[in-house]
């Protein structure tokens, strides 16, 4: 046979991506049972603070290359431009939430450590900072993700400041629930996060009406966040007198 006829090779890069997130499942998995075996069986301090250490690094690799790795898998999905020596099947979409569901089972095995006797309650403040910033960013990847899909790529630009406000509320709603300080301090920098990105970016990018949209719906959030800090003015000042009390 003429070896001419084969000189064409053709390649599928998605299975390097798939390769790269199965890598990251197996690995949060992992951790689970570990951190399970510890709680359960060991309870061991040290072990514990490694452990943690480690579900944090993995959850931040996870958000930061894994979210990129199942983006493009959706990306390549959707694509027109796929060659038709390959095809694609639903499982391009579906692995992204399974995914999910392998990182919030991390996250729920972090938040069971710290609940443990033996782990220091200082940790709690520093994982409901990586809680939260977890879901944010899932939120707002899959947001752009799919914005992306519908072809609208420029409403993901107010959309993002959208609901980093209404996440920034909810924040200050919990924070005042539970009575946690820092939720408030953290809702408080959100949103002037987000402040800061729809003055310095977002109004020289959008036109009249996205500006219009994003403001008005700003300034919506923040009256609500006013109204929120007035009605249970006396609750947070009584907090804030018994934590003093307490140090």
């Amino acid at each position: 046979i003429d070896n001419e006829d084969y000189t064409d090779r053709f390649y599928n890069n998605d299975l390097l991506s798939f390769s790269n997130i199965w890598l990251l499942n197996y690995t949060m998995i992992f951790m689970i049972i570990l951190s399970f075996i510890n709680m359960k069986r060991i309870k061991s301090e040290p072990l514990s603070f490694i452990n943690l250490m480690l579900n944090t690094i993995i959850i931040v690799v996870f958000l930061v290359a894994g979210v990129y790795e199942l983006g493009a898998l959706q990306e390549s999905y959707f694509s027109t431009q796929t060659p038709d020596y390959y095809t694609e099947s639903g499982f391009y979409i579906g692995i992204k939430y399974l995914s999910f569901v392998v990182l919030g089972g991390l996250l729920f095995t972090c938040y069971r450590y710290i609940q443990e006797e033996f782990i220091t309650k200082k940790l709690r403040i520093p994982f409901d900072i990586l809680l939260h910033i977890s879901i944010l960013w899932i939120i707002t990847s899959e947001f752009i993700a799919w914005m992306k899909v519908a072809d609208v790529s420029k409403a993901s630009e107010f959309g993002i400041s959208i609901i980093m406000g209404i996440y920034a509320l909810m924040l200050i709603a919990l924070g005042i629930w539970k009575s946690k300080k820092h939720l408030r301090i953290a809702a408080i920098s959100l949103f002037a996060l987000t402040l800061y990105k729809v003055f310095a970016y977002d109004i020289s990018h959008l036109n009249t009406i996205s500006k219009t949209i994003v403001l008005v719906a700003l300034g919506i959030l923040l009256l609500l966040i006013s109204f929120l800090y007035n009605k249970f003015k006396e609750v947070i000042l009584e907090e804030e007198k018994e934590q003093e009390i307490e140090n």
